[in-house]
């Protein structure tokens, strides 16, 4: 008999999570990560009273899937979420509700998200939590910046003339006090000049390029990878024209002082000037960057430096000792000049060679900071070198290749450096979230094929909550009254009080357990270990 449909008109009950696949990709994020801190950074600009709004955090989840799915209209992105069931699920939409205008957008966007600098501060929330968690260790980053075509006409083009002012070149704080106590330092004086400069009548915050294949009007996103799992830990934009290396230092504290730790780092050839160098050390970070083949270097002359007693020493065996720092007036550049003490250079059989020009005696000027530079370029060639070379391939150049490809970032849509920066923001976002979820889940996966008999019913709890990530279950089943209690500490602490559970408010015992779990030779010394972790226990609920 051949089946046809009825055409009647039914009515379901049903919860729209039970149409989500477990593997679906928002089903993972939304395991691992609640946005319901959101509502606290948006409370100072809602009022009190008033109609309700719409939802901030379905909102904010709405801009995170068209970025997730390379949807770079938020008119096709209200379309999508209205048609898609798992679209409407992460956002918190049921079937009967409305989804928000496009134009709702732009209007919350003007008046809320752009004062309260709302993605900036969700961007280090979430790197926050990955340190916390220890998906970010810093023993091993890559920074690097990449050009992004800004939104303009080649007819649209201009070129203008700005004013500048001409000072020193400044990399960090804490640098440029080094430098100011160095002897013959003279700070230059400030001038005001006038330069031409190629922007677009369009975007004016735009910059223009040309460098190799990068060339054109667009901005430059500059950004750090912790290379463990590949979340990116720092965003910043700029116009296209500006130098990577004069930016990387500040932008390198500013996460620091976000709380990311900072170890290792790998740098392109971009990047080898001593100040770069001096900095990464006074930020506490060792580097790791190609040298630049210098046509005029020292050592192509004899030359060979002693980094005891910061001297060169030339062929006949004379030291050129560290005299003073000398400014270029034109550039604003520090220099290190390293001379000959008394008339040695006089009597030298090598004097027609080694002057070019008129003198009395040899010099060689150098990096401000010239130490640190041949520091690190010491350490080229070593297998730790070649090790973070490699990781600056998959996961610094690896990543702008995603962001590229899959994350809206091809060409940059909207036009102003903050726009710009909210594009980006929002694209590595999307990014992270899917690298966190891969991360977390990859770890947890390893613990489904382990033997749960070896473990005590305090364990499996743990451990199934881990993998779950659902609300605590209930305590009374368990006999133990010393569990008992705990579990009834860690609920009036608040470790719990949402629906679905936070991985990344986890406490420590659960990363304990799930190590326990992953490696089963610690269940030799199962039971004696209990102890040892009940003791933890009840230490954390006592900070």
């Amino acid at each position: 008999m051949m089946g046809r449909q009825s055409g009647q008109l039914s009515m379901v009950v049903m919860d729209l999570s039970e149409l989500i696949p477990d593997d679906h990709l928002l089903r993972r994020i939304s395991r691992v990560i609640s946005f319901d801190f959101i509502y606290e950074l948006l409370e100072p600009y809602y009022p009190p009273n008033g109609r309700p709004s719409v939802d901030p955090v379905s909102m904010f989840k709405m801009l995170l899937v068209g970025y997730l799915y390379g949807i770079k209209s938020e008119r096709r992105l209200v379309q999508e979420v209205q048609l898609n069931i798992a679209y409407r699920w992460f956002c918190g939409f049921e079937l009967s509700d409305r989804i928000p205008d496009h134009s709702t957008f732009s209007k919350t966007r003007q008046r809320k998200w752009n004062e309260s600098q709302l993605f900036q501060s969700v961007f280090r929330e979430i790197v926050r939590r990955c340190v916390k968690s220890g998906l970010v260790d810093g023993k091993e980053l890559a920074a690097d910046g990449t050009y992004l075509p800004a939104n303009v006409s080649r007819d649209s083009w201009v070129e203008t003339e700005v004013e500048a002012e001409l000072s020193m070149q400044s990399y960090l704080d804490c640098l440029d006090e080094e430098l100011s106590k160095q002897p013959g330092f003279k700070k230059p004086p400030v001038k005001t000049v006038k330069k031409r400069r190629i922007t677009s009548k369009t975007d004016p915050d735009s910059g223009c390029i040309n460098h190799g294949k990068k060339s054109g009007i667009g901005y430059l996103m500059e950004t750090t990878v912790d290379c463990k799992c590949g979340i990116i830990t720092g965003v910043d934009v700029y116009p296209a024209n500006e130098k990577e290396s004069l930016l990387v230092l500040r932008h390198l504290e500013r996460q620091i002082k976000n709380g990311v730790p900072m170890k290792n780092i790998v740098l392109d050839r971009g990047y080898d000037t001593g100040a770069v160098h001096r900095g990464l050390e006074l930020l506490g970070i060792t580097g790791y960057i190609p040298a630049i083949q210098f046509s005029n270097s020292p050592e192509k002359y004899g030359f060979s430096y002693l980094p005891k007693e910061d001297a060169f020493s030339c062929p006949e065996g004379v030291r050129l000792v560290y005299q003073r720092l000398n400014c270029s007036q034109t550039t604003g550049k520090y220099l290190r000049c390293y001379q000959v003490q008394g008339d040695a250079c006089r009597t030298c059989k090598r004097q027609s060679d080694c002057f070019k020009q008129t003198g009395i005696r040899r010099r060689i000027l150098g990096s401000s900071c010239y130490p640190a530079f041949y520091r690190g370029h010491e350490r080229i060639g070593s297998d730790t070198y070649w090790h973070m070379m490699r990781l600056r391939k998959i996961w610094a150049e690896g990543s702008f290749a995603v962001l590229k490809r899959e994350h809206c970032l091809s060409k940059v849509r909207k036009r102003g450096i903050s726009a710009v920066t909210e594009e980006c923001l929002l694209s590595v976002m999307a990014l992270n979230l899917k690298r966190i979820a891969k991360a977390i889940l990859l770890f947890l996966s390893k613990t489904k094929n382990m033997d749960w008999r070896l473990f005590s019913p305090v364990h499996i709890l743990f451990c199934q909550q881990v993998l779950n990530s659902t609300h605590l279950v209930r305590i009374r089943r368990f006999q133990p009254q010393l569990f008992h209690r705990l579990f009834e500490l860690f609920v009036s602490k608040g470790k719990y009080h949402r629906k679905s559970a936070d991985f990344f408010l986890m406490a420590p015992i659960h990363f304990d357990v799930c190590v326990h779990v992953m490696y089963p030779s610690f269940s030799d010394h199962w039971n004696s270990s209990m102890l040892r972790i009940t003791l933890r226990i009840l230490v954390s609920l006592t900070r």
